[in-house]
């Protein structure tokens, strides 16, 4: 089991599809992530909460690289 601060943030997702393709391309490289938070009300207003995806500090860079291509459609 990895300890709580042993995880670092490496992506904050606005919305559903944001965060089901990032939490996707995380999985398809097998790099263990946490989610925190909750997505709030559509009427709390646009940046009224986020879901965030924490991965291990040893993995921080390889998921960067993942998040970022995915990003880019590569």
């Amino acid at each position: 089991m990895i300890r709580s601060d042993d995880m670092v943030r490496v992506f904050e997702a606005w919305s559903e599809t944001e965060f089901l393709a990032a939490r996707l391309a995380l999985e398809a490289h097998d790099i263990p992530f946490r989610v925190e938070g909750e997505f709030a009300p559509i009427s709390w207003g646009p940046t009224a909460a986020a879901k965030i995806l924490r991965v291990p500090s040893s993995r921080h860079d390889e998921a960067r690289q993942v998040l970022r291509d995915l990003l880019r459609g590569s």
